[in-house]
């Protein structure tokens, strides 16, 4: 069963666990649609569907002809997410009746983590940097599938909305649950729909959702306007990490993401969710430590349900 994270957390008795939970989920729509399956170990290995089986009609007599489909087996690998937050025991003594030290730094450590998993969640490329899982740049360009790159190497184009058009059908098992872009490209988007008195908003759910094609449109701070442009590398445009914080090359082009989620679609994994160790004395500090750690992956079993339109202008003058 898989589940939200903010799901999760209802079973959870931890005050401070759930807590932290909800920080991380706060004000992102991605971590509050994803679902997240426990799993035993470090991985789970399932197949993604290449090729389909085929079939034909035949007359009377004719040789039939044997016809299967091809799978490719991936592997959701979890790693190892987390990080301390510190507390000097003479700054607790001595500044505790102003503010809740141990719990501004719990906050600040919490966001720290929530930006390092939704920047991995994006861009992290397990072949160079083997302390992070694959993002969905990569998910979806290794398999080639549902990728519209456009622009040359080095140099983004402007964005039509047929495109984006087609980004949305190319997700084919449902409809995508939304859009996923930069602030600036939906800034740019807009531009051009207020000119043509296209815009258009779901207000489902107490919540005004602006929309593409009744997709809702969603922004992340943590899609870059700066992705590699370069058919050159691997089999795909807008991905090319080097540290884990820097892009590569810096083209000044960025994404759209259509993305579905599920249990068979994309879909997060960890082998341990996210828990808290209290130490009440440490060996060579005089404080106390509360460890946020997390065992998380992500996984998308299913291609055909999310899509990337790479190779972009951000800031370019949209057209129809």
């Amino acid at each position: 069963m898989a589940l939200t994270l903010v799901e999760a957390s209802k079973y959870s008795n931890d005050v401070l666990q759930r807590g932290i939970i909800e920080l991380i989920v706060k004000d992102d729509p991605i971590l509050d649609r994803l679902p997240f399956k426990d799993i035993v170990g470090n991985g789970l290995t399932y197949d993604v569907e290449t090729t389909m089986s085929g079939a034909d009609f035949y007359s009377v007599g004719d040789t039939w002809v044997e016809s299967t489909g091809t799978v490719t087996q991936h592997t959701a690998h979890t790693k190892i997410l987390g990080g301390d937050a510190d507390v000097d025991n003479y700054l607790k003594a001595t500044r505790s009746n102003v503010q809740d030290l141990m719990a501004e730094q719990i906050e600040a450590k919490t966001k720290a983590i929530r930006h390092a998993y939704m920047n991995t969640f994006f861009y992290g490329y397990a072949a160079t940097e083997t302390k992070r899982f694959d993002g969905v740049h990569q998910l979806l360009t290794s398999e080639t599938y549902n990728t519209i790159a456009v622009g040359g190497s080095g140099s983004p184009a402007v964005l039509s909305m047929e495109k984006v058009e087609e980004l949305i059908d190319l997700v084919t098992d449902g409809k995508p649950d939304m859009l996923v872009m930069t602030k600036q490209m939906r800034r740019s988007i807009n531009v051009y729909l207020k000119s043509v008195g296209g815009l258009t908003y779901d207000e489902s759910a107490n919540k005004r959702v602006q929309t593409i094609l009744e997709v809702p449109v969603h922004v992340s701070d943590f899609l870059s306007n700066d992705e590699a442009c370069d058919k050159d590398y691997g089999n795909g445009y807008g991905h090319q990490p080097t540290d884990g914080t820097a892009l590569g090359d810096d083209d000044n082009s960025t994404s759209i993401f259509a993305l579905q989620f599920g249990a068979k679609a994309l879909s997060g994994v960890q082998s341990m969710g996210i828990t808290t160790e209290k130490f009440a004395k440490l060996e060579n500090k005089d404080g106390a430590r509360t460890r946020i750690k997390w065992y998380p992956g992500l996984m998308m079993q299913s291609i055909i349900s999310c899509a990337k339109l790479t190779g972009l202008q951000p800031a370019g003058t949209v057209t129809a």
